[in-house]
């Protein structure tokens, strides 16, 4: 499975443990190829020491149009939302209050 690992703000601990397992190819942005049980294992890890670090991971995804999934840990604003299979992401305002539908009235 495709990898790529966008990090901000995060332990540099966290930063070693990454590159065991990815390249990094610029400040904080790691790709790699790796299965699934290594990338559900990063995520876990990562986002339990992240702290206020901000996380974006996106993996490569047969099943949905796009060919990818993505993950988002402390979004700063931001958020993932599917419209008809795809992901988008959407900013959210500060202090908006949205249920789980995608676009509220």
């Amino acid at each position: 499975m495709f990898v790529t690992l966008r990090i901000t703000a995060v332990p540099d601990h966290l930063r070693g443990y990454l590159s065991r397992f990815l390249v990094e190819y610029g400040t904080g942005l790691y790709v790699g190829n790796v299965s699934r049980r290594i990338v559900d294992s990063l995520w876990s890890r990562v986002t339990d020491a992240a702290g206020e670090g901000e996380i974006v991971l996106v993996t490569s995804e047969a099943t949905n149009e796009q060919g990818f999934k993505v993950r988002l840990h402390q979004g700063r604003g931001k958020e993932v939302v599917d419209m008809d299979g795809f992901e988008l992401l959407r900013s959210i305002p500060e202090g908006a209050y949205y249920d789980s539908e995608p676009f509220p009235d």
